[in-house]
């Protein structure tokens, strides 16, 4: 049983007002105007792409390809039916995570004042916590960056705040209801996201103070000792953990007929999963507003600052429990995925910090609450506690107002602008243009019909020369069999390039390194990430890359197995070599290569120097055996003069010493590989 308000020495009952629903009323119309304002300003971008043409797909389509994804299906079921009831315009489509995110802002207002009347019953002023909270969270660039995003991550903020809340409510007034909807809405979330998963051990770690610290007028008694308070709990635990089995047992049908798709191994260049790493990540992405921009120096300060001023605020009010609970639904979820990934997943792109957004609303009931006078509502409180909470507030503030403002206004921080991009892609079409994408983008498929009907002429013909590499949304490029099949039946004229993260879908440069044999390069034109290279084909049918065979083996490491270069080059053109490798033994260095083009006097005129591949797939990584297409492109300058010039190329280490080669080629240095030679004319 709860126990009853007077026994609270010192504080009165609840008095109802009209004032306080107004206020959070208005909390919740301020998070709802800033999250429509500028919604369909910017473009859709691959991920949104990819949900509408889920929500396309019929239902029983939809769950075969979720099953193959990082994402369950209910949103895209949920997105299936608002589609055909809103249309699909950027707008509609993204009006239904505005709707969740409100909803959210809505159910933060109630998790603090649940949190906060656990210990302490229904008192006057858990509203102001509320309202500090709500209004945070309600201008959060973090949450107000995905709320205007077709795409899942508002609607898992809503359910596990959702679960958070009737989780605490079953804990301060007893109730299965209250326990089932807790489980419920965590079931929910997780068909939503797999990251919903966290969540547990944060709701773990509440159940656990419910039971262990003294004060909680449900469960158990005050006053008794803890290990006395610990068995009088184990009804509680008992109940939480049951009802979270029945939860994990809805789940298993969609599990067993899933899990092997999750552990699909995309085959993207990825970065090892470092603990540190990723928590840095998801604390940068909340102090930042969601998206790669640009923080100041001081935003680690700040933050941290932010963080101790809440932290001493709950100190001073005596609010320890509540700090408790706070830390745990925040810090815990982003602990746990952390650790999980890094354990199972340690190079694989599983993690982001936008999985976790649902740690958001806490986050700022954390950050605000005693800003909002929540030290009013405690017997022990202290003036200082609402300083420092208004000094958590201002740091918070003096980060998020810069990054809120930028996400509507700043045209540097925004998501890939694939429309702008399609755009350009269409009306430069000419007759006999094939368009070729890196990745199946369903972003670009969205709006190639849309700018295709407004050009005269066959436009069928030119949206049906439109082919993805590799097709579908999974996979890297590994060969280049699909691309000259398809140019070769198309017989296009030139080959436009729509290459969005082609140096983690084709690290080895697959799709450009096949053109570069049989054509030459005439232009390209980008859109931040995007690259829109555009190239002439000169001979037809194409071929594979007419490899010059070579043996040259470094360090006995690495072993260069063949090579093509460009044989003549225009100065102030491109000049290519690609390069293919055979792993002898996995390096345990990541090492760099170089190559040289070197004058009579063999001085050196221009070179291009890189790490193989990329920096995402070092040569550390590289599995024995492997075979490596590695791609070099480099200008040569506009004043070098006409004449042959030496091709030479090399491997070494971080501190400059090159890696000895044995091989016919080597120079007399032995260091060094010549490939052949390039004839520079000026134009």
């Amino acid at each position: 049983m709860r126990l009853p308000v007077s026994t609270l020495p010192g504080r009165a009952a609840v008095k109802g007002g009209i004032a306080p629903a107004a206020l959070l009323t208005g909390v919740v119309l301020l998070g709802f105007c800033l999250r429509i304002f500028h919604l369909q300003t910017q473009s859709l971008w691959f991920d949104e792409g990819w949900s509408w043409h889920l929500a396309n797909l019929s239902l029983a389509e939809m769950a075969a390809a979720t099953a193959a994804d990082r994402s369950p299906p209910l949103y895209y079921a949920v997105l299936h039916v608002w589609l055909k009831l809103a249309g699909e315009t950027e707008f509609a489509m993204r009006y239904l995570s505005l709707m969740a995110d409100v909803t959210a802002i809505a159910l933060a207002l109630t998790l603090a004042r649940a949190l906060f009347r656990l210990w302490w019953g229904d008192v006057i002023g858990t509203w102001r916590p509320a309202l500090a909270a709500g209004l945070l969270y309600a201008a959060c660039p973090f949450a107000v960056w995905y709320a205007q995003e077709t795409r899942m991550y508002a609607l898992v903020s809503a359910l596990c705040t959702l679960s958070s809340y009737w989780l605490l409510r079953w804990l301060r007034v007893g109730g299965w209801s209250a326990l089932a909807a807790s489980a419920l809405a965590w079931m929910a979330a997780a068909y939503a996201h797999y990251y919903a998963v966290f969540l547990l051990p944060a709701q773990a770690a509440l159940v656990l103070f419910a039971i262990a610290l003294p004060g909680n007028p449900a469960h158990p008694p005050r006053g008794q000792r803890l290990w006395d308070r610990l068995r009088a709990g184990r009804r509680v635990a008992w109940g939480w953990l049951f009802s979270v089995t029945l939860a994990g047992l809805g789940l298993v049908p969609w599990l067993l007929t899933a899990s092997p798709g999750f552990a699909y191994d995309d085959g993207f260049a990825f970065p090892l999963n470092a603990i540190d790493v990723r928590l840095a990540e998801w604390a940068a992405a909340l102090a930042g507003g969601g998206v790669a921009r640009a923080l100041p120096e001081t935003w680690s300060l700040l933050a941290g600052g932010a963080v101790l001023a809440a932290a001493l605020g709950f100190a001073v009010a005596g609010r320890s429990r509540e700090l408790l609970a706070l830390l745990a639904l925040v810090v815990l979820p982003v602990l746990s995925a952390a650790i999980a990934v890094r354990l199972f997943y340690p190079y694989r792109s599983v993690f982001h910090p936008r999985y976790l957004i649902y740690v958001t609303p806490p986050a700022c009931v954390f950050l605000a609450a005693m800003a909002g006078g929540g030290a009013g509502v405690l017997p022990r409180a202290r003036k200082g506690a609402p300083v420092l909470g208004c000094m958590s507030v201002a740091l918070a503030g003096v980060l998020w107002a810069p990054a809120l403002a930028a996400n509507y206004f700043d045209p540097a921080v925004a998501r890939d602008n694939v429309r702008a991009a399609t755009q350009h892609v269409v009306e430069a079409l000419q007759p006999g243009d094939l368009v070729v994408m890196s990745r199946d983008n369903f972003a670009v498929r969205y709006y190639y019909p849309m700018f295709a009907t407004q050009r005269a002429g066959d436009v069928s013909a030119q949206a049906a020369r439109l082919i993805a590499m590799p097709a579908g949304l999974h996979g890297v490029l590994a060969d280049d069999a699909q691309l000259i099949n398809v140019i070769n039946a198309a017989r296009p004229n030139r080959v436009r390039l729509l290459l969005w993260q082609d140096h983690v879908v084709d690290p080895q440069s697959i799709v450009e390194s096949t053109l570069w044999p049989h054509g030459y390069q005439i232009g390209e034109y980008n859109f931040a990430s995007i690259r829109l290279p555009l190239y002439q084909l000169t001979r037809l049918p194409i071929q594979g890359l007419p490899w010059q065979l070579v043996s040259a083996t470094f360090d006995d490491q690495l072993e260069l197995t063949g090579f093509w270069a460009s044989s003549q080059a225009f100065a102030g053109d491109w000049f290519y070599v690609v390069l293919n490798w055979r792993v002898l033994r996995t390096p345990a260095t990541d090492y760099r290569v170089f190559v040289h083009v070197l004058d009579a006097d063999g001085q050196m005129r221009f070179q291009k120097d890189k790490q193989p591949l990329n920096e995402l797939l070092p040569t550390s990584r590289w599995p024995v055996g492997q075979m490596v297409r590695d791609a070099y492109a480099t200008v040569v300058p506009s004043e070098l003069p006409a004449g042959d010039y030496q091709i030479v190329m090399g491997v070494y280490d971080a501190k400059g010493v090159r890696l000895p080669v044995r091989s016919s080629r080597a120079t007399q240095a032995g260091d060094a590989v010549l490939l052949g030679v390039v004839r520079v004319t000026q134009r």
